[in-house]
């Protein structure tokens, strides 16, 4: 089983604590038991000392016999758990313990003789805790008194036991009196060796008891580290979930403790991380949607030139393949097909600065305007482009530069050929009236030209800009075809051309603007006329269909190419180039504002050489209308 990192931390922590509390006991225990044991042996010593000295009065009393003094010393110091002597005022050996560990036991060191009967002439106990090296004698030659009670006991044996005594002891030295005399001392002494020996028993308890209790303590600490870290590692499993995506994963929160905090805390943070991605998901939807749904096309890249986004309307404006974003190769595509495009991202990646440039695809007309993006720490962090189809606008720029080109044109005819005939009447070179008349004629022809171009400019202004106010009312339709059919037979016998006339004479009542619907229905026929040789066919045709009613105007003219069809309605469009004087060039974009105006639809159908037709609906009254 595989453990969590904090798991192995804790039972490291606890299992080292443990084992630090095991070795600082053990030291403190091995260096504060041998002064404690000596200490407490000592204690233990005095009472037996003294119990020696006692014995050792009553013989000087005559109360007991001297006989049984080395009996009561004993032969070992198995008797008294130390090695005994008994000595005089001058320290000199009377009795002793026979045999430490089968060695025989010498006299009394003099070092401690000397070091303690100081204090053992006074009538005090002496004690000594230490090695014999750390005794500096007083002096070499004994300064006690040879007249003593206790010389009767004798010693033969002068060997010293500072050998046996080379380690660390313990001594004490209780005094022996003889009425208020100190006459001797009973000295009692054992090695540290001995004492620690004498407690084995007792360390190597304390420390199986260490033992035990380390190796009691390994399944409570582990059970007790597995409980810490089971929230821990939990916690650490919800938030590897919360980042690979899935935020409605929970910890578990319902502890007091610090662990319950945490799965609150982390907890909240899910909740409030969840809605905020949420609100930015939908803040990127809808970014997203409103940037596939533009018409625009739109491309970022990063500062490595790498594409970061495009849109749909990108593959409609450069001609991409359609499957061209789902594919992934939108960028190799563009840079293969789309240089010149490509050329100004990077240039605006290189400099820094802001780029705009129209190029042509055809006859489209591309806007490239990109700008660059700054990173917050500075520098460049990509730049986007907004790519647009201005083919219209280019258009409407030629276009308006054609109109002040064809209204210049238009008024420089009709005013040159003022000019050219008022300045003859000023220099007096006319001098016939039939000269004159025959200029004023003209004057007069060219001056209502001229009249006529500028109503119909200030028409069709008003017409685009809303201005003009149509009256709407019911009126019967028939009529109004009659008289122009009438109007225009004698115009087509006069120049050579047949005029058809197709109109059944059930037509219901039409709502609308009578006097609009005539002048839209002249300015067709005229320009058919205009438009058709000698010997062609004007035709003026009706017909109900899908409850609207459908007004006819073909010709068998020079028909209109496919380049120009989609301009035929603008002011001054001529699809004729060639026939410069036919009109004014406002006919057609008048009449297409007009049937705008009153909510009704206009269009065209040619073909070079085959004539045109122009048709136009109407809608019928309604049926209470009708009725009335």
């Amino acid at each position: 089983m595989k453990h969590s990192a904090s798991f192995r931390r804790a039972m490291l922590l606890a299992y080292s604590s443990v084992l630090f509390f095991a070795f600082m006991l053990m030291l403190v225990y091995n260096i504060a038991a041998p002064r404690l044991f000596a200490q407490n042996k000592i204690d233990d010593l005095v009472p037996k000392g003294e119990i020696i000295a006692g014995y050792i009065e009553s013989s000087l009393s005559g109360e007991i016999s001297s006989g049984y003094l080395m009996p009561l010393i004993g032969s070992s110091t198995s008797q008294w758990e130390a090695t005994v002597w008994v000595v005089n005022a001058n320290g000199e050996t009377l009795l002793r313990t026979q045999v430490i560990d089968n060695r025989k036991v010498g006299r009394l060191p003099d070092s401690l003789a000397v070091s303690m009967m100081p204090s053992v002439l006074k009538g005090q106990t002496a004690t000594h805790i230490g090695s014999l090296e750390d005794i500096t004698p007083a002096a070499t030659q004994s300064p006690y008194s040879n007249s003593s009670p206790l010389r009767f006991l004798g010693d033969a044996d002068k060997t010293s036991a500072e050998e046996d005594l080379k380690d660390k002891i313990i001594a004490v030295a209780i005094p022996i009196f003889y009425g208020d005399e100190v006459v001797g001392a009973v000295f009692m002494a054992q090695t540290m060796r001995e004492v620690m020996n004498s407690v084995r028993v007792l360390t190597n308890t304390i420390m199986m008891s260490i033992v035990i209790v380390v190796l009691v303590l390994l399944p409570f600490i582990f059970i007790t580290a597995s409980r810490m870290t089971r929230p821990i590692t939990e916690m650490r499993n919800v938030a590897l979930t919360m980042a690979s995506g899935d935020l409605t994963v929970r910890a578990d929160d319902q502890g007091k403790d610090e662990y319950g905090e945490l799965g609150h805390a982390l907890n909240f943070l899910s909740s409030e991380l969840g809605r905020t991605i949420s609100s930015l998901e939908l803040e990127r939807n809808r970014l997203e949607g409103f940037i596939n749904g533009l018409s625009e096309g739109i491309l970022a890249f990063d500062s490595d030139a790498g594409l970061t986004l495009i849109n749909p309307a990108v593959s409609h404006l450069l001609s991409l393949s359609p499957d061209v974003l789902e594919s992934g190769t939108a960028d190799t595509e563009l840079r293969e097909k789309n240089a010149d495009v490509i050329a100004v991202f990077d240039q605006v990646l290189k400099t820094g600065e802001s780029a705009q440039k129209t190029l042509w695809r055809d006859k489209t007309a591309i806007h490239v305007s990109v700008t660059p993006l700054s990173a917050s720490s500075g520098g460049l962090s990509g730049c986007v482009g907004v790519l647009s189809d201005v083919t219209s606008a280019e258009r409407l720029e030629q276009t308006r530069r054609d109109y002040v080109a064809n209204v210049s044109h238009e008024l420089r005819t009709p005013l040159t050929a003022l000019r050219a005939l008022m300045e003859p009447l000023r220099d007096g070179l006319v001098k016939t009236e039939d000269q004159r008349q025959q200029i004023y004629t003209v004057v007069l022809r060219e001056t209502m030209r001229l009249s006529r171009l500028v109503n119909d400019m200030l028409e069709l202004s008003r017409l685009q800009s809303g201005t003009i106010s149509m009256s709407i009312s019911d009126f019967p339709l028939y009529p109004l075809l009659e008289n122009i059919r009438d109007t225009y037979l004698p115009y087509a016998e006069d120049y050579q051309k047949t005029f058809i006339y197709d109109v059944p004479d059930s037509l219901p009542l039409v709502r609308g603007n009578s006097d609009r619907t005539q002048q839209v229905l002249i300015a067709l026929l005229d320009n058919a006329f205009k438009y058709t040789p000698d010997g062609g066919t004007v035709t003026l045709a009706a017909a109900l269909r899908d409850e609207l009613i459908y007004i006819t105007v073909r010709d068998t003219g020079i028909g209109i190419s496919k380049e120009d069809l989609p301009h035929i309605f603008e002011r001054f469009y001529k699809a004729d180039k060639s026939h410069h004087g036919k009109g004014t060039g406002l006919g057609l974009a008048i009449a297409y504002e007009i049937m705008h105006t009153l909510g009704e639809d206009m269009s065209v159908t040619s073909a070079p050489g085959e004539g045109s037709a122009f048709t136009f609906t109407l809608h019928p009254a309604p049926a209470k209308a009708a009725d009335s």
